[in-house]
């Protein structure tokens, strides 16, 4: 509207510095939330699906069995993108919205939790049974499942306008938007960081510095979002610089403002051990095969590690076996890359 001179935003007879503004007319400043909701809303599963296939793949590689209920995840990964373009309104209850209109956002809000439950069930039934080798990389994706089923479970009661009411632009949306953000996203981003270190440097990094850097992350998130919830419950606002301390509501729980602050601050200090293994080891890192954590999937066919020259194949391989053929029938302890015509043993790096 600024640039073009258009009015799709600007109500008519907007006043600004005591000035009405001749391009204003006809236009609905709510139409601006929409545009921005119908944007921001998959942008949010635009970073948690990436992060669900990395938490995959590193889960499947460390319980050394196949993922449960593979294809199942994959449907529910295409339906979950799908639906994350028709629940933006839910984020606009308060507008003033028709029941009829929030009726159907509160519907597909429900709607789109069932891939999400469906994805998170299959993580975790992928555990049961499964040969697990507790690694740096397993760690932050073993941390990533219950702390994105918070921010899930978090995010219901945020669905439904009755609750809503209450809980809109509290410190619960901000304690259930970084649930679901931070250590989901993040988690998952460093799990894949330590896991596929290896491939692009031929190094392994540290995994005492690597478990040094997981465990006060893991206890100092928890400690800055967790208690949001709490003050979130109580109705303290996100958008007054103080949390509203002027009114009698907030006194109680305004004291976790001191708490989620100290713990911002060991978390930042807790990401030194992380930084200082990045650095040291593309340098100075174990040195290993080309397929350090038996893995199975095509980008560990590519050796050595890193690829010599330009692409990632001398040659283009060939695929025989699915993606997370481990512990086949002819060898329980063994595990079937996708381009080997026969099972490798554990014991080798394939």
């Amino acid at each position: 509207d600024r640039v073009a001179g258009t009015s799709f935003f600007m109500p008519s007879g907007l006043v600004v510095s005591g000035q009405i503004v001749e391009a204003a007319g006809g236009g609905s400043p709510l139409l601006w939330q929409h545009l921005f909701w119908f944007l921001a809303h998959p942008e949010v599963y635009v970073l948690i699906l990436p992060a669900l296939g990395i938490v995959a793949e590193v889960i499947a590689n460390n319980t050394r069995k196949p993922l449960w209920g593979y294809r199942s995840m994959v449907y529910a990964v295409i339906f979950l993108g799908f639906m994350s373009f028709i629940v933006w309104a839910h984020h606009m209850f308060l507008t003033g919205m028709g029941t009829t209109i929030s009726s159907f956002f509160q519907l597909t809000t429900m709607i789109i939790s069932i891939p999400s439950v469906v994805i998170l069930s299959a993580l975790f039934l992928s555990l049961w049974g499964g040969s697990i080798r507790f690694t740096t990389p397993m760690l932050f994706a073993l941390a990533f499942l219950p702390m994105f089923g918070i921010g899930g479970l978090t995010g219901l009661p945020l669905g439904l306008s009755a609750t809503d009411i209450h809980l809109h632009d509290t410190y619960y949306v901000i304690g259930h938007f970084h649930y679901v953000v931070a250590p989901g996203t993040i988690f998952a981003l460093f799990a894949g960081i330590y896991y596929w270190f290896p491939k692009i440097t031929g190094r392994k990094m540290s995994d005492f510095l690597g478990k040094l850097h997981f465990w006060p992350s893991f206890v100092f998130i928890n400690c800055i979002f967790m208690p949001m919830f709490i003050q979130g419950l109580a109705g303290v606002s996100r958008r007054l610089w103080d949390g509203g301390q002027q009114y009698a509501h907030a006194q109680p729980v305004l004291h976790w403002n001191k708490f989620m602050s100290y713990a911002a601050f060991l978390l930042l200090a807790a990401q030194i051990p992380f930084i200082v293994n990045l650095f040291w080891s593309i340098r100075k890192g174990k040195r290993v095969g080309a397929n350090p954590w038996q893995a199975t999937t095509l980008e560990w066919a590519a050796a050595p590690s890193p690829p010599v020259g330009h692409g990632n194949f001398e040659v283009v391989p060939v695929v025989h076996n699915g993606p997370y053929e481990y512990s086949p029938a002819d060898d329980p302890a063994g595990f079937l890359p996708q381009h080997a015509t026969a099972a490798v043993h554990s014991g080798q790096e394939g």
